[in-house]
């Protein structure tokens, strides 16, 4: 079988580096497989993670989540191709910032909730049936450790979306069981990526002396619990949202 992947917010620095992961591992086992990925801005950094030698193909393809008819030409232009992924990875979320109750603006918050659930959920709408027939379907979503206690102060929109986005995933988790397909979530401690652009590095600092690791979480540990996820051995797991908050989040 040759292993397809749907990555949305692939550009990102985690989206990159699970690709380099990837294509390191395809190099290893000799196996082929196909990278379907969204991205917003530039696919630049995407490409560059391939070689000459690479066992990966490519297809980028520039989408706004946000926006609904972006989203409907990315999944007809999947559609036209007859994807049928064997994994699905979503990465693409909410812009992070601090932000009270009081300022909370919902237009803000409704498109942070059309990237992370209204994207999420068109895409497996379109493609979990077709991987429910061919019996084999691994599935992971990329949420935060603030999904887990009591999430902290000034982030209602963030929050908000990560909430809604993992009550869809156990919904289509228990709809799916038993069918060939796992549908889980990942929610990691911070990490020191381009994402936090909008955070001030005191605060960064702040959070990684306060952890119990003291340190923030690397991309390799992020990526190496995405790959769990998505591995065959990961079969009995079915909406399980994996604490990876390094002992912070219990």
């Amino acid at each position: 079988m040759e292993r397809s992947y749907l990555i949305t917010g692939a550009s990102s620095d985690i989206g990159v580096h699970f690709l380099k992961r990837l294509v390191q591992k395809s190099q290893q086992t000799n196996e082929r497989c196909r990278v379907f990925a969204q991205y917003r801005t530039s696919d630049e950094q995407l490409r560059a993670a391939l070689d000459e030698q690479s066992h990966v193909t490519l297809d980028c393809y520039r989408c706004d989540l946000s926006n609904i008819d972006d989203l409907q030409a990315w999944i007809g232009h999947l559609r036209e191709q007859n994807v049928t992924p064997t994994h699905i990875l979503h990465l693409a979320a909410p812009q992070f910032a601090y932000m009270r109750l009081k300022e909370l603006n919902w237009e803000r918050c409704q498109q942070g909730m059309d990237v992370a659930v209204r994207s999420f959920a068109f895409l497996l709408q379109e493609f979990l049936p077709k991987m429910a027939k061919a019996r084999y379907g691994r599935i992971a979503a990329m949420l935060t450790a603030y999904t887990i206690g009591t999430p902290p102060k000034y982030m209602c929109d963030y929050v908000t979306a990560k909430y809604a986005l993992l009550g869809f995933i156990r919904a289509a988790a228990s709809e799916y069981a038993g069918k060939g397909v796992t549908i889980n979530a990942l929610s990691p401690n911070m990490m020191e990526t381009k994402f936090l652009s909008n955070i001030d590095a005191r605060s960064i600092e702040m959070n990684a002396q306060g952890s119990a690791m003291r340190r923030n979480i690397s991309l390799d540990e992020t990526c190496a619990a995405l790959e769990y996820l998505l591995a065959d051995e990961a079969s009995y797991l079915q909406g399980v949202n994996l604490n990876l908050s390094g002992g912070d989040r219990m």
